[in-house]
Parts: C-alpha cells; sequence; structure tokens
C-alpha cells in the first residue's frame, strides 16, 4: 500500500482547524449570561429601548413612578449585567437609527430624567458594571442648586466622566397639565405662547454649554408632552435628537426626534421589570394610577 506525505495544502488546512477547534476545547466556557459578544458578531436587530429614571433614594420614602429604592436600583442593573444587557450612550443610540451602526445584543440606553441629587446614589452602581447613562437636566433656578437637585458641581463632575452625557430638560420644566409647552404653543394660557416655549428650550441649552463646556444637542420633553410646533422649536433652537415618553423601541430609519422611552416604576417588582424588557412598555404597578406615557397633556 502507497502512503501520502501531509505536504498539501488541503491537508495542512485541516491539521489547522483540527488544531484550533482542540485547543478551543480546553478554553474555560465561562457563564454564557456573562459573556460580552463582539459588537460585529453580535448585531441587534430588536431595536434599542430607552428607559427613564428619576430619583434613587435611599431613606424610607415610599416607593413610586418617579422614585425608586437604590436597593430596586441595584437589583435591576444586576439583572441587566447578568443577562447580556448591553447599556449603550445616546451617542451610539443616535447613529443605530441614522445610520444602522452595529450594536451588540440587547443594547438598552439609561436615562435619569429632573436632575436630582439623588441620582448621585446611582453613580457606584453604574461605575460597578461600567454602564453608560445619560442625565436631563432643568437648567433653570428651578433646577440646579434648587436644594433636591444636583448643584453645578455636581454636573460638571458627571459630564467629566466619559460614560456620562448631559442633555436638556428645559428651562423650567414646565408639567402642569393645563399650563405647559403644550398649552403654550396652543395659546390656551393667557400671555404665554410660542415666544415663550421658545425661551425653555433654548435657554437651557445656552445655560447648559455655557457652564459645562461641551454641546449640548439633546432634549427630553417634561412629561413628554409635545405636538408638532414643538418639534419645530427645537429643531431652531438646535437641537439633533428628542426624546419623549412614548412607549416601543428605537430603531434603524426612526425618528431621532421622537425617541420612545419607558418610564421604570419604582413600585414595580422584578418581574414587571424582566417583563417590560422583554416587552418594553409602560407597566403600571400601582392601583388607580394613570400612566405617564404618550404626547398629549390633555389626557391627563
Amino acid at each position: 500500500m502507497t502512503f501520502r506525505t501531509p505536504h498539501t495544502k488541503r491537508f495542512s488546512l485541516l491539521l489547522a482547524t483540527f488544531y484550533f477547534l482542540s485547543l478551543g476545547s480546553f478554553l474555560p466556557s465561562g457563564n454564557s449570561a456573562e459573556t460580552i459578544q463582539p459588537i460585529s458578531e453580535a448585531p441587534d436587530t430588536q431595536g434599542i429601548p430607552v428607559l427613564i429614571y428619576h430619583e434613587i433614594v435611599m431613606d424610607d420614602r415610599p416607593p413610586g413612578e418617579t422614585v425608586i429604592s437604590l436597593e430596586k436600583f441595584r437589583e435591576q442593573m444586576h439583572y441587566l449585567h447578568t443577562h447580556g444587557y448591553k447599556p449603550v450612550t445616546m451617542k451610539d443610540l443616535l447613529q443605530y437609527m441614522r445610520t444602522g451602526k452595529r450594536l451588540p445584543q440587547r443594547s438598552i440606553v439609561l436615562n435619569f430624567d429632573d436632575g436630582w441629587k439623588n441620582v448621585l446614589n446611582a453613580v457606584p452602581v453604574l461605575d460597578l458594571y461600567s454602564f453608560p447613562a445619560s442625565f436631563w437636566i432643568i437648567a433653570g433656578p428651578k433646577g440646579i442648586g434648587n436644594g433636591e437637585y444636583l448643584e453645578w458641581s455636581d454636573i460638571r463632575e458627571l459630564a467629566r466622566n466619559p460614560r456620562f452625557e448631559i442633555g436638556s430638560h428645559t428651562y423650567s420644566h414646565p408639567w402642569d397639565p393645563k399650563d405647559n409647552l403644550v398649552t403654550w404653543v396652543d395659546r390656551k394660557n393667557p400671555g404665554k405662547g410660542s415666544k415663550n416655549a421658545f425661551f425653555e428650550l433654548k435657554e437651557s441649552k445656552k445655560i447648559l454649554e455655557r457652564n459645562l463646556g461641551i454641546p449640548v444637542e439633546y432634549l427630553a420633553w417634561p412629561c413628554g408632552w409635545y405636538n408638532d410646533t414643538l418639534v419645530r422649536l427645537a429643531k431652531q433652537a438646535g437641537y439633533k435628537a428628542i426624546l419623549t415618553t412614548e412607549d416601543g423601541v428605537n430603531v434603524p430609519g426612526g425618528d431621532p426626534f421622537k425617541i420612545k422611552r419607558i418610564f421604570i416604576d419604582g413600585q414595580c417588582d422584578l418581574d414587571s421589570f424582566i417583563e417590560q424588557l422583554e416587552n418594553p412598555r409602560y407597566i403600571v404597578c400601582q392601583k388607580n394610577q394613570k400612566s405617564t406615557q404618550g404626547n398629549s397633556p390633555y389626557f391627563h
């Protein structure tokens, strides 16, 4: 019987393949839930949800729609980390929506609205998992430095963190269902109109940029209330993206001036949180509570 010597390209390739496959069998597999998928190999194809938090409290205050205990927040962030969720920045989200940028499977965005002082409680938890987040600041005297709200020194410290972004939440956060940005431009309030609404948008952007020395290009509507007139005014004020409180996920080709977000209610348990991740929508966890969602104040 005649034997051939193993010097052909075909045999060499087969031998190399066998070697690397064998080598891989000896490498530790780790916990699959915590394995980081390479961006190029696991693009997100399901859309990206944006989660809204407000106050992160350590005291005995009862939880509410906009108030969550630090313990429960820790539990939620641990769940994201151990189940393969990958928080990304607003910049990443916008590139994904505008250009189809490839992002990891289970990408998600974390938002903190209003600029409460107690959002600083969340920072060590975010740092623990290297999670990026964005903070939406009320730039006028009603917000910054008003006792319960962040000081300029706090906001500057957040802005220096490369994982954190600062956005506008208007100048004074008008949130009365009968007296707000929408009712102003709809001429429902005597003495207030589009000029007042434009001031809220433009002045907030100007104040934040002047004090932080960075561009502030994103806006989140107070209570999520807006209409087409306000979107036009926000574009005139120089914003490049706007966030709402409308349910759902954000997909490539979606409107960056109508980014969808989901309230995380501090009264909900972990099972409800998981359900929101799997089927992104607002869940009401208190009986007879009205949900804060949609774009119109006229239904509140």
